[in-house]
């Protein structure tokens, strides 16, 4: 499999699974007061969460999906070790998106304003850790996207200390 087709493969699988867990949060949000009332929500409510939905994931997960995974694509040509060691994978690419996490929020997710320290905290761990956990997963179960796939290749008689 050629590196660009592995990288789309890598980002498709991430992006399916980064929505899929989203939709799952938000059932897991939304369960207790759709039982406590008794009813499921009506047209005007599915609506309005349909919008609430897609926004978030349009405004704020996605990019911070693509951002972080272009990014370390070029991480592991830059630091070929973070990207073959999958110790330092779990943690420097959860730092990747953690620092895209603050231009995410600002220029491209609208319809979020943060009321303080908390709520920055809070959904800077929901969308940089979402995203960096989606991009993690197909690496830890897939051959094909295991740790080094995208470092670049070690030139003849030399051998990388680990």
């Amino acid at each position: 499999m050629t590196s660009a087709l592995r990288a789309l493969v890598w980002l498709a699988a991430s992006a399916g699974l980064l929505l899929a867990g989203f939709a799952v949060f938000g059932v897991a949000l939304l369960a207790p007061s759709v039982i406590a009332r008794g009813e499921l929500p009506g047209d005007v409510q599915r609506e309005a969460l349909g919008a609430v939905f897609s926004g978030i994931a349009t405004q704020a997960l996605l990019p911070e999906l693509a951002l972080t995974a272009a990014t370390w694509l070029v991480v592991a040509r830059v630091a070929p070790r973070l990207e073959r060691s999958g110790r330092a994978l779990a943690v420097a690419l959860p730092a990747v998106a953690a620092l895209w996490f603050p231009i995410v929020g600002r220029y491209l997710f609208e319809m979020w304003r943060p009321a303080g320290p908390g709520t920055y905290a809070a959904t800077l761990a929901l969308v940089a850790g979402g995203a960096s956990l989606a991009l993690l997963l197909p690496r830890a179960l897939s051959v094909a996207l295991a740790p080094g796939c995208f470092a670049a290749p070690l030139r003849r008689g030399i051998v990388e200390a680990r």
